[in-house]
């Protein structure tokens, strides 16, 4: 687990139920077991069914404290188990980490400046990037040979007033001539990021940790620009550059730089978006263009958005080589989110073999089940920085608002029989008309393309012939799959307690999992079903987590009392 000299921060969920005169003094518990509080601030809550106490339901919830405790002194997931300790009505404790999007920083100096190109915010031209097609400068991806998003949205735009929102969780938006006034002055905009105005999504360029600022702009623009005026290869454009151009977005900044951002701040921010909902302002998509390890925040806050009826769109990820990882990152993962993969101009999949350049995340197959694939690179992108739209934006960060928008037009079209449905029913209806329809091809040569785009390749105006569905199964609630070497040697059933550590170590074994290809190796490189690895295997396995040196010692002791 990689350390950034800064004090560990943590998500606390403890419980409340009605019967509890007063809430949990978390950082007094902390500080009493000897771990030093700076600051504490709700994240959010969420009711959950009791099986012991009774009343009906209980809240789980979620804060996040900022303690003393560097992260190269203590690692982070040893500090949570020692705050796990501190209480008694902690139910789960997860390190805040920092979730990396991009590779840059475990690359050799000699990539430095590729992700730039690739994600088309610091590129110092406009033209297309030659390593792919298309080798012009085309507005091609909203066509009918490809997306078909521009005659999907000339089709309902205009259908009546009916307001679709689509909450766009990035960097922010800038004042670039691409993004429209009404997103800069949407009313439930909201920062995220401390010590900036929280009522003001706005982009302010600073760099972050590593780089990578106002590429909210660049995927904002795709998702809802403005009408411009392009000189392309063959004439002329002159239309919207977003495909969901008539859409209200509520532009939520969870980030300084889309290469690192808060695990905290997905969840705040799509709890926000959640809120709206119960609060009488329906959302009804979410677009988000970036993705990390699993967090059982995470997993919470899609399982309540979803509930809510909010369709998720995020980036499958990107890689150089593979590295570091080739499969779909969180939350594109979870199976009640749709993960947005690329395919190229030609309709090959985003894969190439020169190890410089950026490429597009697939699979495990287990895990493509709610995939979609839409096109990237060489689109285009509103690039802040040289204040024009380039023609090279790249990523599956371009993909992810081009199916947030044809699930956007969708509803557009069908918003009276979907706000009849139950809220659930509306995600699955939206995600079956977009799913059957999609275009199931590749390139040949590339074998099945399933593998690499899901379900297929987005086709926006071909979904609006089909008509909504409501007998369609509930996806199944999110959650991590269960490491078996984690079946305890308890005799009993775990108490709670036990229970809850027991969690932890499944979620950091994921993280682990996630980071590390040479662990995710000895279990079948994540392609093999968990109740189908052998028992060898897990030993190996088991043993290469205690020998790894960015496993917690916590972890490892547990471990160890089991396979030494």
């Amino acid at each position: 687990m990689k350390r950034y000299n800064e004090p560990i921060e943590l998500i606390i969920e403890y419980r409340q139920d009605p019967l509890m005169k007063t809430v949990p003094d978390i950082a007094a518990d902390l500080e009493a077991a000897g771990i030093p509080v700076e600051k504490t601030a709700p994240l959010f809550k969420q009711v959950v069914e009791s099986k012991d106490l009774p009343t009906d339901s209980v809240l789980a919830t979620k804060v996040t404290v900022r303690t003393a405790v560097n992260d190269v002194e203590v690692h982070p997931w040893d500090l949570a188990h020692a705050a796990l300790n501190s209480g008694t009505n902690y139910r789960f404790i997860e390190p805040d980490l920092w979730q990396e999007y991009t590779v840059d920083d475990k690359m050799p100096d000699h990539f430095d400046g590729t992700s730039a190109k690739s994600f088309g915010t610091e590129a110092k031209g406009d033209d297309v990037d030659p390593d792919w097609p298309p080798s012009q400068n085309l507005v091609w991806h909203l066509d009918d040979d490809h997306s078909q998003l521009g005659s999907a949205r000339k089709e309902v735009a205009e259908l009546d007033d009916y307001v679709v929102r689509i909450g766009h969780l990035d960097t922010g938006y800038t004042d670039h001539f691409a993004i429209p006034q009404k997103i800069r002055d949407n009313p439930y905009q909201q920062n995220f990021i401390e010590d900036e105005q929280a009522d003001k999504a706005v982009d302010i360029g600073s760099k972050g940790m590593l780089r990578q600022p106002y590429h909210g702009t660049g995927t904002g623009g795709i998702l809802a620009g403005d009408k411009i005026q392009l000189t392309t290869a063959t004439g002329e454009f002159n239309d919207y550059l977003g495909a969901a151009y008539f859409a209200e977005v509520i532009s939520c900044r969870i980030s300084k730089s889309v290469i690192l951002f808060k695990t905290s701040a997905f969840a705040q921010a799509l709890n926000y978006l959640t809120d709206l909902v119960h609060n009488g302002t329906q959302v009804h998509v979410v677009s988000m263009s970036m993705g990390g390890a699993p967090s059982r925040a995470w997993t919470d806050a899609v399982n309540a958005a979803y509930d809510a009826g909010i369709t998720i769109v995020t980036a499958a990820g990107n890689n150089f080589a593979g590295l570091p990882t080739r499969h779909v990152v969180y939350p594109a993962r979870f199976q009640r989110v749709i993960a947005a993969c690329g395919v190229t101009y030609n309709n090959a999949p985003y894969y190439t073999s020169l190890i410089n350049e950026m490429q597009g995340n697939y699979g495990p197959s287990k895990d493509m089940q709610k995939a979609l694939a839409a096109f990237t690179p060489n689109i285009l992108w509103a690039n802040y920085v040289t204040g024009t739209v380039q023609f090279n934006g790249a990523g599956t960060s371009s993909a992810t608002p081009q199916i947030a928008a044809a699930a956007a037009i969708y509803y557009k079209k069908n918003h009276q029989e979907l706000d009849a449905a139950e809220p659930w029913q509306r995600v699955e209806a939206i995600r079956n008309a977009l799913f059957s329809t999609a275009k199931k091809t590749v390139k040949p040569g590339f074998g099945d393309y399933s593998q690499y785009f899901g379900n297929g390749i987005i086709q926006a105006s071909d979904a609006l012939k089909v008509t909504v569905k409501t007998d369609i199964a509930q996806t199944p609630e999110d959650s991590s799959p269960w490491f078996p070497i984690l079946n305890t040697l308890f005799k009993e059933v775990p108490d709670e307690k036990q229970q809850s550590r027991l969690d932890m170590f499944n979620t950091e074994l994921w993280q682990l999992l996630y980071s590390y290809p040479e662990l995710a190796r000895q279990i079948g490189d994540d392609e093999v079903d968990f109740n189908e690895i052998s028992a060898l295997h897990w030993d190996s396995f088991a043993n290469a987590v205690m020998e790894h040196p960015a496993a917690s010692k916590t972890l490892k002791a547990f471990l160890k009392s089991k396979f030494n």
